[in-house]
């Protein structure tokens, strides 16, 4: 079993980011919810989630803005985003996704993928956390 995460959900449909908030909370993680890049950067200043889901295209901040604000103000949270996407062949995503290594889900997907991405990056996480501590 999973230990519990906070994850912040920045999704600008609204039926899909209540359905994932339905899932991932069975699952017994926190959830904070983003409708836009603008919410999650203010959610940000205040809480400090596990894990980021956020859709590519949103109106006003993309995920892409988004992504280069976390990288810069919150730099240990860049490595815990998770790309959700349409679309990844758009031209000027697919290689900014590339340079960034970042997870993505295609959309639509099925929960398990969501919970297998999740266990596959904290897994490596907990893995280094064990390593870093060894050596200190």
């Amino acid at each position: 079993m999973m230990k519990p995460l906070k994850i912040l959900i920045v999704e600008d449909e609204a039926a899909i980011r209540r359905a994932m908030q339905r899932m991932l909370s069975r699952m017994g993680h926190e959830i904070l919810l983003a409708a836009n890049g603008e919410e999650a950067a203010q959610l940000l200043r205040s809480h400090t989630p596990d894990v980021i889901l956020m859709d590519l295209r949103m109106p006003g901040m993309p995920g892409e803005t988004l992504y280069h604000l976390i990288a810069g103000q919150y730099p240990k949270l860049k490595s815990r985003v998770i790309v959700m996407t349409g679309d990844p062949e758009a031209e000027e995503h697919y290689e900014w996704l590339e340079l960034n290594q970042l997870p993505v889900l295609m959309k639509p997907f099925e929960f398990s993928q969501l919970e297998a991405l999740l266990r596959a990056l904290f897994a490596g996480q907990e893995e280094q956390e064990q390593q870093d501590n060894h050596q200190g």
